[in-house]
């Protein structure tokens, strides 16, 4: 038996191998084409237009990793099965439940490369990506290379402290200036997003204005401020979920609790990553039934368009799921969980069929 589960474990590596190749070629070109028209801004040029699309392949080969996993698994399963090599193996005496435990051994292996991937290598690439492109296309643009970053708006100076390595997710302080250059106030917030407008939303606001009467002071939970910055630069700024490892992305979700701020979206994607590193091996195994059943004698195209269809569907059920729970407040581990388990669900009630 140990025979048989390397051969499938090399069978199926070798095809999600060049699945991947194929699906991440043609995400590069999509991600060529959008960036074109940003090319000769600043100092982003061809080279850096590259170095930024390589930087975002770790990122993009795990989004993918569930479907090309299961494409893999179709086209591998589905050349043994068209050779009638699994027919032989069966009629050695291998069941199908000892064939659905090697692939999903080997589903096992692949889910703990996505983790890894989606865990560690994935975000702090997705991150310098952002940084590099934005300082290509606009220079240092009053940002300081240090551990906090200045920013100027006209009368408007912004002093970010962005993420460092002990995670104290820096305040902003915005320090407002009259036309003589006097001080007309100060101001803090714990956190600053970028809405769809473009306003930079400050969480936690508290400021003070000098006047000649005296200091007046303010606090709000949410301010918004119009600003001229370029999104980019302000992006620099913003904490994303998939910029942050697991366990940053965890206590940043305990900063934002503590502080009685949202933190549904934080969490979804905390969850929502896990359980699709997870759905990585149910979806090898998934393609066992479909090789014993109607796609046993079929051509690849078939195959293909069977995985694509239950990848896509698999994708769509996350977002809308994902959308969907923050529009209605819906329990975050119950929206990132729910298709890994509806997926596994379908997995098993399709092998238990499979004779």
């Amino acid at each position: 038996m140990r025979i048989v589960r390397r051969y499938l474990f090399r069978t199926i590596i070798v095809h999600t191998a060049l699945v991947l190749s194929v699906l991440l070629s043609l995400g590069i070109f999509i991600e060529v084409a959008g960036q074109l028209d940003d090319v000769g801004t600043g100092d982003y040029g061809i080279m850096q237009m590259l170095v930024y699309i390589l930087l975002k392949l770790p990122g993009l080969a795990f989004t993918m990793l569930p479907m090309t996993v299961l494409l893999g698994s179709l086209l591998g399963l589905g050349s043994l099965a068209t050779h009638s090599e699994l027919i032989a193996l069966r009629s050695a005496g291998v069941s199908t439940m000892k064939l659905a435990g090697s692939v999903l051994s080997t589903g096992i292996v692949l889910a703990i490369i996505g983790g890894v991937l989606g865990e560690y290598v994935s975000p702090p690439l997705e991150s310098y990506a952002r940084q590099y492109r934005t300082l290509a296309k606009h220079g240092q643009s009053g940002l300081a290379s240090s551990r906090t970053a200045w920013i100027r708006d006209q009368n408007v100076i912004l002093n970010v402290n962005p993420l460092n390595e002990d995670f104290q997710f820096g305040g902003v302080y915005v320090f407002k200036m009259g036309e003589g250059s006097e001080l007309l106030g100060i101001g803090h917030a714990d956190s600053a997003s970028v809405d769809s407008e473009d306003r930079w939303v400050l969480n936690n606001y508290s400021e003070t204005l000098f006047s000649e009467n005296g200091a007046s002071t303010r606090q709000v939970r949410q301010s918004s401020q119009e600003t001229n910055l370029n999104p980019d630069l302000l992006g620099m700024t913003v904490v994303r979920p998939k910029n942050l490892d697991g366990v940053s992305l965890y206590r940043y979700i305990q900063y934002l609790r503590s502080n009685g701020l949202d933190t549904h979206r934080f969490e979804v994607a905390f969850w929502g990553r896990i359980a699709s590193a997870v759905a990585i091996a149910p979806m090898c195994v998934l393609a066992l039934p479909f090789v014993f059943g109607n796609l046993r004698s079929s051509g690849s195209g078939a195959r293909m368009i069977v995985g694509v269809i239950i990848g896509l569907g698999y994708f769509l059920l996350s977002r809308s799921l994902a959308d969907g729970g923050e529009v209605y407040n819906l329990n975050a581990m119950l929206v990132a969980w729910m298709p890994t388990i509806i997926l596994t669900m379908v997995a098993s009630l399709a092998l238990m069929k499979t004779r």
